[in-house]
């Protein structure tokens, strides 16, 4: 028997209950699935998220996606195709794609859960935190690209740009 199918084989839902016992010490609402997966939603800068996590006992492996409250059109798709290139391009963890069928971007990232249960729930609470961080901060990207056409560098350009004094 191999060290994973050792892993596996005592551990077949870490990944959950670690995940379950976040949810408690933070006073998180998770929504169970019939898939097994869990929702929590987290209001950002510029709306609701919905962070997913899936478990997978195979791999061992927990993997998390946080979606925006935003559908983007279909004839955009050049745009934000050419705005998930460039905004990946400047990622260091995780990383954003556009959920088929809804046409939502979303932040995805998976961590494996190999290690003691203490590293690995410091860990998720940062994930999700970077998580919900990156959509905050490429939200306008996504509006610009997605929704007014412009092209997707240029989109991520104006998003990233600091603000200087008040209006």
């Amino acid at each position: 028997m191999t060290f994973l199918q050792q892993v596996q084989d005592t551990a077949p839902n870490r990944g959950r209950d670690l995940l379950e016992r976040l949810a408690d010490e933070n006073g998180w609402h998770l929504e169970h699935r019939l898939n097994g997966d869990m929702v929590l939603e987290t209001t950002g800068d510029h709306g609701t998220y919905a962070i997913q996590f899936s478990w997978s006992a195979e791999y061992q492996s927990l993997h998390i996606t946080c979606s925006m409250d935003l559908c983007l059109p279909i004839s955009n798709g050049a745009q934000i195709h050419d705005l998930l290139a460039s905004i990946n391009s400047k990622l260091w963890i995780g990383h954003f794609a556009v959920m088929s069928g809804g046409n939502q971007p979303a932040f995805r990232q998976t961590v494996l859960m190999i290690g003691p249960d203490e590293a690995k729930a410091q860990e998720i609470q940062e994930i999700i935190e970077t998580a919900v961080g990156e959509c905050d901060r490429f939200y306008p990207a996504f509006q610009f690209a997605g929704i007014n056409g412009m092209p997707g560098h240029d989109a991520m350009t104006c998003a990233l740009m600091e603000c200087v004094g008040e209006a």
